[in-house]
């Protein structure tokens, strides 16, 4: 007897604005601290104003968007320095906690973070810088994957989305990629080397934390 076909579920009309806000406000065409103005939102993307207010909502949540004030509009999400030196410190614990869980990790997690080096080995030689650098923080989000962790994951996506509107203020978007850095820190955890691994990684965090704050208006 043929099976009911399975209905497919078509993609909101909130889904669909959230992604292209979000790609905008990712790849510095919305810049930090451009405001978000309801009815233009509404006039661009030929959505009603409760559906913008959900659209709104939904990046707020990410760390994407934040209010301003009462009576004023939501802005893209800008960085200080204060806040970089936590996202950073709160990198360093989320990723240490990954790499020293390791040795008890699940097999698909630690496979995981081998692909994601090895993507992005790849991508060095044939992708745009763009990729190299999404897959550089795809390879940071997967050591925290070690844990085993849905809400460390989370969090640490986060943080990576809002050292990304730093570097977007900055006016460091480009960086260059060590993959070298990323094996030798895999390398190390392989060895059981775990505590030199950590070591080696806080001192990744603190270059490219000191890059972003020397570009960092004070």
């Amino acid at each position: 007897m043929m099976r009911p076909a399975t209905k497919l579920k078509q993609t909101s009309l909130v889904d669909q604005a959230v992604e292209q806000l979000r790609s905008e406000i990712i790849n510095g065409s919305l810049a930090p601290g451009s405001p978000l103005a309801e009815g233009r939102i509404s006039e661009t993307l030929g959505l009603a104003r409760p559906t913008v207010r959900e659209v709104l909502l939904r990046l707020q949540s990410e760390g994407l968007v934040q209010r301003q004030g009462r009576g004023l509009p939501h802005a893209v999400t800008r960085i200080d320095r204060e806040q970089l030196v936590d996202i950073y410190t709160a990198r360093f614990h989320l990723e240490s906690a990954g790499a020293r869980s390791f040795d008890t990790a699940a097999q698909p997690d630690r496979q995981l973070l081998d692909r994601s080096l090895e993507e992005l080995q790849s991508a060095l030689a044939s992708a745009d810088r763009a990729t190299q650098i999404r897959l550089d923080a795809q390879c940071h989000s997967a050591v925290v994957g070690l844990t085993g962790s849905r809400r460390l994951i989370t969090m640490h996506k986060q943080l990576l989305t809002e050292a990304r509107l730093a570097a977007i203020t900055a006016g460091l978007i480009d960086h260059e990629v060590a993959v070298a850095s990323h094996r030798e820190f895999v390398e190390m955890l392989r060895a059981g080397q775990t505590e030199a691994a950590c070591m080696q990684l806080e001192k990744r965090l603190i270059v490219a934390r000191e890059r972003l704050l020397q570009k960092l208006p004070a």
